[in-house]
């Protein structure tokens, strides 16, 4: 690749990162004593919408259900100044308790799959202080890059991101279907507990670049408060 290449990719990587920096992701707000999200509607679902035409599907098991913490434009349900704006502006966070399978939403190669941090290590427990404070700030800047994450490239040059992640089971130069795991979720780096970041991006393999908007086969472009049933994978 040529240098100038090289620079423009470290410059939209390193700049995407700040806005996370300033902001960070604030997950969900209220956890019970095993980490797991209180009111997340966890579980099996007694039925599902019908599908949309999409190629994405929610990125865990076929009739799990999960809601989403945090939509597109900021949306934090009560107020709209969440971090998901700029590069994240087309981001979600999705309320998955700790350790839940993360499935692939869409096939493609995997070209970035991190595990920066373990168990016993800073950061692998996140920011567990109040969002937007001076506590949080501080633990954020530390933390924002040892979040285990996973990039998968599309055939079409679209990358979904998967960040947060307790741990990530492939591997850079895997090629996964939907529905495939690729690691289980959690609350490593900038996050003040457990819940999945997901976005997709363009022509960005490694890094960390502008959303780009999607649909979900399931729900369309789901908005805070609102839970989606996954339909990946189901056979």
């Amino acid at each position: 690749m040529a240098l100038g290449l090289l620079l423009e990719s470290a410059v939209r990587t390193m700049v995407g990162l700040l806005v996370v920096a300033l902001s960070g992701c604030s997950g969900v707000s209220t956890y019970d004593d095993n980490g797991l999200a209180v009111g997340a509607g966890a579980g099996k679902a007694d039925s599902a919408n019908p599908l949309i035409d999409s190629e994405y599907r929610a990125p865990w098991s076929c009739g799990e259900r999960f809601y989403v913490s945090q939509g597109n434009d900021g949306d934090l349900c009560s107020s709209g100044n969440g971090d998901h704006i700029q590069l994240q502006n087309y981001a979600w966070d999705f309320a998955l308790p700790r350790h839940t399978p993360v499935l692939a939403s869409r096939g493609g190669v995997v070209t970035l799959a991190t595990n920066t941090v373990k168990e016993g290590d800073q950061c692998f427990d996140g920011c567990p202080v109040a969002y937007g404070t001076s506590e949080f700030t501080t633990c954020c800047k530390s933390c924002l890059l040892l979040s285990n994450r996973v990039n998968v490239t599309h055939d079409d040059g679209t990358v979904a991101t998967y960040w947060h992640l307790d741990v990530a089971t492939v591997h850079q130069g895997d090629r996964v279907n939907a529905g495939d795991p690729l690691g289980y979720s959690g609350t490593s780096g900038c996050s003040t507990g457990p819940h999945l970041h997901f976005q997709v991006m363009q022509n960005c393999p490694t890094g960390f670049c502008q959303s780009q908007a999607i649909q979900f086969a399931e729900a369309g472009a789901p908005g805070c408060g609102q839970h989606v049933v996954s339909a990946n994978a189901c056979h």
